[in-house]
C-alpha cells in the first residue's frame, strides 16, 4: 500500500507538490503567530519606553522628618523606607530635602524653597561652584536676577516667620544639563547643602525621586501596587508612570487580537484551499479507485489508496511548518502544527470519501459526478446569510465586534457565488451565440468555461482571498499615512534639533541670523506647564514656512500688532523724576505705606543675547532731580523691561535718556496704554497713574488678598491677554475671570484662547504662543525647558552650521523620518503589518490550490483538446478557448474581491485601530486606499492568472500541439 500511494505521488509530482506547499504555507504562518506576537509586543514596549518622556517613567515620594538627631541618617533611612515599600527596579534615585524660604538680598525678597539633592552638580552646568561649604547656594540666573545678587555676594535666607536670618553666599549660578530629565521634575529652587537645610530648619520635607526601570511598565499591575505599598507607609507619591503602562498594556492588547484575527483568517482560507484542491484532485483520482475496487479491495483500502496521495504531502508539509515554528520558538507551537496537521487529514479524507462510496460503474464514468445539489444550495444560503448578518451589524455597530469581523470574507464569498450563478447561463448562452456565428475560439472557451464545475468552486476561494488582502492592504496603508501625519504634527518641523540652553532672545536672535529669510529655520521653546501639559512658544511668522504638514491656524493670529518695545544703545542711564509730598493727590498708598528714600529698580535686558541686567536709581528729594545709573552691558543694546518701586513711598517718572538721548520722553511716560501692572493670578504692590508728561507710581500693600504679589510696572510691548492656541480643554478662568496660562514656570498670563482641535510639537492637548510676545510677557525661570530649532522640508544642508556659527550647540536631532520609524514599531503598526502579511499568504494559499487544480485538470483537459483536434477545430482556436476559459473565472475573480474590499472597507470598522491613545481616528485618505486596492486587485489577478496558465507552458505543451 505504501508504495502504491508512493508511486501515485511520483507520478503527479505537481499535485504532491503542491498540496506539500499548500500545508507548509498555512503550518508556518499559523506556528510563528505567537512568535511574532511576543517579538511584536516587547518591540512595542521598548519603543513605548524610549519615547516617553522621562517624566513619566519617574515616581517622587514626599514625607516630613525631623533633623534634630542625625539628620542625614534620618535621610538616609526615609530613602530606605522608601525604597523597600516601592520595591521596583530603578535605573537612577535621588533622595533630598527641601524648606520653604524666603531669600533676601538688599531690599529685594524672592520666596524661593531651600533644597538639597543628591547628584546636584552631574546634573546641572554651574557657572561659578557647586555648593560645598554650608551656606553655600546655587540659583537659576533668572532668580539671580530678581535679587540683584552675582556669583560671590551675600544673601539672606528665613524659613518662618520667627526664624532667624541665616546668611548665605552665591557659590554660582545653575542652569539643568538636561531640563527634562527626571531629575529636574520639581520647579526652580535654591540649591544648598544638606547641613544649610538642616541648619535653617529641623522639620523638612524628605523627597525621593526615582526612575522606574522599564520592566515595570510591561509587568501588569506591578507599579501600582509598588505605589500602593509607598502610601501605606505613609508617603506623598506622585508618578504618571500609569499612563505610561496603559499604552504598553494596550498596545499588547492591539496586537494579541490583531494577531488572533489575521491568523483566524489564514486558518480559514487556508483549510479551505487544502480542502477544495483535495476535492478536485480525488475526482481526478477515481480511476485508481475503480480499478482497486474491481480488485476487490475494500472501502477503507480504497480511501487509504487514494486519499494517501492527498494526505501525506499534506502531512508532510503541516510538519515542515512545525519544523520551521519549533526553531523559531521552540517545543510550545507544536499543538498549533498539530491541529493543521489534523486539519489536512480531514480535508484529504472528506474529499475521497465520497468518491470511494460511489459504485464501479459510476467511478468507470468519464464524466465527474455532479454534487449534491441540495448540500450545495445550503452551504450558499448559510453564507449569504452570514454575510448579511455582518453587514448589519457593521453599519449598526460602532465598533469591530462580533460577525461584524466576517464581513469582508463573507461579503466577497456571497458576491463570488452570485457571480458564479450568473456566469453558467451567461457562458453557455455565449458558447451558442458564436458557434452559430462562426467564431470558433470564443465558442468552444465559453461552452468550456460553462462546463468548468471546479471554477465555481474556486471563485469564492479566491474572491475571498483577494478581498481579505485587499481590505488589508486598504487599512495599512491608510493607517500608515494617519501615522505619518501625526508625526509631522508631533514633531512639528521635518527636522528639529535641540540646542544647549541658554537665553530665549539669544536663540531668536541666533536663528534670525542664521536664517535672515525666514524659511528655513524657526526658534522654538518647548516646556511644560503646571499640570503637565505640552506648552510651546514659536517664532510665529515663520510657522507656515517650516512645518511638517499644514499649519492648523494663521499665524498672525498669534502675533497681533503691539506697541514696538523701548530700546536704546548706551552705556549710562539717566532718569528725571519727582518724589512728591504725601498728599490726597497721590494714589491709595494703603494700609502701611513704606517709608525711606526712593529707589527705582530698571529691568533690561540685553538685546543680542537676553541677559538680564539692572539699572539701580535713587531719585533726589525734592521736587525735580535726576538719578543715573551705569549700564555698561548695553553698549550694543538694551530693551526695557520693567520698573520697580524697591522703597520710598512713590515717585513721578518724567524722562530716562541714555548717554544723553531719549529713550522714554514725557509722552509715553503719560499714555497709559504703554504700562501695566503685573499680569495675570497676582495681586499688584505698586498703583500707577500717567498724567500731564508723568508717570507716578506709589507703593501699596495687597490687604487680605491671598493672591502672589508682584512690585513690577511691566512695560506694555506685547498684546495682554496673549492670544493663544489652545488644544484640548481651555484654561479655566482666574478670580479675576480670565483664563491665565503659567507659560515659564514664572507668574501665570491672562490669555485669549483660540481652540485648535490638533496643535504642532504640542498634539491634542497643549498650548501654543508667539515666542517673542511670551518671553515679554511672561519671563520668569524656566521649569523645564527645551529649546529647538525646527528645520523646513527642503532645508539645506548648511543650515545647522550656519546655526553653530551663529552661537547654538546642537545636542540633539529627531525628525519626521525618526517619528515615523518609532510608530511603525508601536502595536497597531505591528498588527497591521501581520494582517498583510497573513493577507498575503491566504491569497498565496489559494493561489496554489488554483495551481494545483489546474495540474490535476491538464490531462482530461488535453485528451478533450486532442479528440477536437483530430475533427478539424483549429489548434489556434482550441489554444485561445483554453487559455481564455481558464482567464475569464480568475479576472472575475479579482475584481469581485476588489469591489468588495471597496464595500467591506466602506461599511465596516477596521479590527485594529490606528492610535490607542486620545490621538483623534483619522478620516480614512481615499487616495491611498485606492492606490493599495488597485495595487493588491492587479497582484491577485497576476497571481491566479499565472497559477491558472502555469500549466498550459509547461515543458512539452499541451498534448494535442504535438
Amino acid at each position: 500500500m505504501l508504495a502504491l500511494i508512493w508511486g501515485a505521488i511520483v507520478a503527479r509530482r505537481v499535485v504532491s507538490t503542491g498540496m506539500f506547499l499548500l500545508a507548509a504555507l498555512v503550518s508556518t504562518g499559523l506556528s510563528l503567530a505567537p512568535w511574532y506576537a511576543a517579538r511584536a509586543t516587547d518591540a512595542a514596549a521598548d519603543a513605548r519606553i524610549a519615547a516617553a518622556p522621562q517624566s513619566e517613567r519617574t515616581v517622587s515620594a514626599t514625607g516630613t522628618v525631623s533633623l534634630d538627631l542625625a539628620g542625614e541618617t534620618v535621610v538616609q533611612t526615609f530613602a530606605a523606607s522608601a525604597g523597600r515599600a516601592l520595591a521596583l527596579p530603578v535605573a537612577g534615585q535621588a533622595v533630598g530635602v527641601e524648606v520653604a524660604a524666603t531669600l533676601t538680598a538688599g531690599d529685594r525678597q524672592l520666596a524661593l524653597p531651600l533644597r538639597y539633592r543628591e547628584a546636584l552638580c552631574a546634573n546641572a552646568v554651574v557657572d561659578g561652584s557647586c555648593p560645598q561649604a554650608t551656606g553655600d547656594v546655587v540659583l537659576s540666573a533668572p532668580s539671580a536676577e530678581r535679587l540683584g545678587v552675582r556669583v560671590g555676594d551675600r544673601l539672606d535666607v528665613t524659613t518662618g516667620p520667627a526664624a532667624p536670618r541665616r546668611p548665605l553666599r552665591l557659590a554660582g549660578i545653575y542652569r539643568p544639563a538636561d531640563p527634562l530629565s527626571w531629575y529636574w521634575s520639581g520647579a526652580d529652587a535654591a540649591w544648598t547643602t544638606f547641613d544649610t537645610v538642616a541648619a535653617s530648619a529641623t522639620t523638612v520635607r524628605a523627597t525621593f525621586d526615582a526612575l522606574l526601570g522599564p520592566s515595570v511598565f510591561t509587568s501588569g499591575g506591578e507599579l501600582t501596587a509598588g505605589v500602593e505599598r509607598m502610601r501605606r507607609v505613609p508617603l506623598q507619591v506622585d508618578t504618571a508612570g500609569a499612563a505610561l503602562a496603559d499604552r504598553i498594556a494596550a498596545d499588547r492588547q492591539v496586537v494579541a487580537r490583531g494577531v488572533l484575527l489575521a491568523a483566524a483568517q489564514l486558518a480559514v482560507i487556508g483549510w479551505l484551499a487544502m480542502a477544495v484542491a483535495a476535492r478536485c484532485a480525488a475526482e481526478a483520482r477515481r480511476s485508481d479507485a475503480a480499478q482497486l475496487a474491481l480488485r476487490g479491495a475494500r472501502r477503507w483500502r480504497l480511501l487509504a489508496a487514494t486519499g494517501g496521495q492527498t494526505g501525506v504531502p499534506l502531512a508532510a508539509g503541516a510538519l515542515a511548518g512545525a519544523l520551521i515554528g519549533v526553531l523559531a520558538d521552540g517545543p510550545a507551537r507544536l499543538p498549533i502544527a498539530g491541529g493543521v496537521l489534523a486539519a489536512a487529514l480531514l480535508s484529504a479524507v472528506l474529499a475521497d470519501w465520497r468518491t470511494t462510496g460511489l459504485p464501479v460503474e459510476r467511478l468507470l464514468h468519464a464524466a465527474a459526478p455532479r454534487p449534491p445539489r441540495l448540500g450545495t444550495a445550503v452551504v450558499e444560503v448559510c453564507v449569504l446569510g452570514l454575510a448579511g448578518a455582518s453587514i448589519y451589524q457593521s453599519l449598526a455597530a460602532h465598533s469591530a465586534i462580533g460577525v461584524q469581523l466576517l464581513a469582508p470574507g463573507t461579503l466577497a464569498a456571497s458576491a463570488a457565488i452570485l457571480v458564479g450563478r450568473l456566469l453558467v447561463p451567461a457562458a453557455t448562452a455565449a458558447g451558442r451565440s458564436a458557434l452559430v456565428n462562426g467564431r470558433v475560439a470564443a465558442g468552444f472557451g465559453a461552452l468550456l468555461l460553462a462546463r468548468r464545475s471546479s471554477a465555481y468552486r474556486m471563485l469564492p476561494l479566491l474572491t475571498a482571498a483577494g478581498c481579505l488582502l485587499a481590505v488589508a492592504a486598504q487599512h495599512w496603508a491608510e493607517a500608515g499615512q494617519a501615522r505619518h501625519d501625526r508625526s509631522a504634527v508631533e514633531v512639528g518641523g521635518q527636522r528639529v534639533l535641540t540646542v544647549a540652553p541658554g537665553d530665549r532672545a539669544h536663540l531668536l536672535n541666533a536663528v534670525r541670523a542664521a536664517d535672515p529669510g525666514g524659511h528655513q529655520a524657526m526658534a522654538v521653546v518647548a516646556g511644560l506647564g503646571p499640570g503637565g501639559e505640552p506648552v510651546l512658544a514659536v517664532d510665529s511668522p515663520r510657522l507656515p514656512y517650516v512645518l511638517a504638514g499644514p499649519a492648523p491656524l494663521d499665524p498672525r493670529r498669534l502675533r497681533p500688532a503691539a506697541p514696538p518695545p523701548i530700546t536704546f544703545a548706551g552705556t549710562g542711564l539717566t532718569l528725571t523724576a519727582d518724589v512728591p509730598a504725601v498728599s490726597d493727590d497721590l494714589p491709595d498708598a494703603g494700609a502701611a505705606p513704606p517709608t525711606g528714600p526712593p529707589v527705582l529698580l530698571a529691568t533690561l535686558v540685553v538685546t543680542a543675547t537676553g541677559a538680564p541686567l539692572t539699572a539701580r536709581f535713587t531719585p533726589l528729594d525734592g521736587r525735580t532731580g535726576t538719578a543715573d545709573a551705569s549700564v555698561p552691558g548695553c553698549r550694543s543694546g538694551c530693551r526695557l523691561v520693567t520698573f520697580e518701586l524697591a522703597g520710598g513711598r512713590a515717585v513721578e517718572l518724567q524722562r530716562l535718556d541714555a548717554d544723553g538721548r531719549a529713550v522714554i520722553t514725557p509722552d509715553v511716560f503719560a499714555d497709559p496704554g504703554r504700562w501695566r501692572t503685573g499680569a495675570g493670578n497676582v495681586a499688584a504692590t505698586v498703583s500707577m497713574r500717567s498724567y500731564d508728561g508723568r508717570l507716578a507710581l506709589a507703593a501699596v500693600t495687597p490687604g487680605l488678598s491671598k493672591l502672589p504679589v508682584d512690585g513690577r510696572l511691566y512695560v506694555v510691548d506685547a498684546p495682554v491677554p496673549l492670544p493663544a492656541a489652545v488644544a484640548g480643554r481651555p484654561p479655566a478662568a482666574d478670580q479675576r475671570g480670565t483664563g491665565a496660562i503659567d507659560l515659564f514656570g514664572g507668574r501665570a498670563v491672562p490669555v485669549e484662547p483660540i481652540a485648535a482641535p490638533l496643535l504642532p510639537g504640542v498634539g491634542t492637548h497643549g498650548v501654543l504662543v508667539d515666542l517673542e510676545y511670551a518671553d515679554r510677557i511672561a519671563g520668569g525661570a524656566p521649569r523645564a525647558e527645551r529649546q529647538q530649532v525646527w528645520l523646513a522640508p527642503g532645508a539645506p544642508a548648511d543650515v545647522t552650521d550656519r546655526l553653530r556659527a551663529a552661537g547654538l550647540t546642537v545636542v540633539g536631532e529627531d525628525s519626521v523620518t525618526a517619528a515615523d520609524a518609532r510608530q511603525a514599531r508601536f502595536g497597531p503598526a505591528a498588527a497591521d503589518r501581520y494582517g498583510l502579511l497573513m493577507g498575503g499568504l491566504a491569497l498565496l494559499a489559494a493561489a496554489i490550490a488554483l495551481l494545483v487544480i489546474a495540474a490535476v485538470q491538464r490531462r482530461a483537459r488535453g485528451e478533450e483538446f486532442v479528440a477536437l483536434r483530430r475533427q478539424g477545430v483549429p489548434a489556434a482556436a482550441l489554444h485561445a478557448a483554453g487559455r481564455w476559459a481558464a482567464l475569464v473565472p480568475i479576472l472575475l475573480a479579482a475584481l469581485t474581491a476588489g469591489l468588495a474590499a471597496a464595500v467591506a472597507r466602506a461599511i465596516a470598522h477596521p479590527p485594529i485601530p490606528v492610535f490607542t491613545d486620545a490621538w483623534p481616528a483619522p478620516a480614512g485618505n481615499p487616495g491611498v486606499a485606492a492606490i493599495a486596492l488597485l495595487a493588491t486587485t492587479a497582484a491577485a489577478a497576476a497571481l491566479f492568472a499565472g497559477c491558472a496558465l502555469a500549466p498550459q507552458y509547461r515543458t512539452g505543451g499541451w498534448p494535442w500541439r504535438r
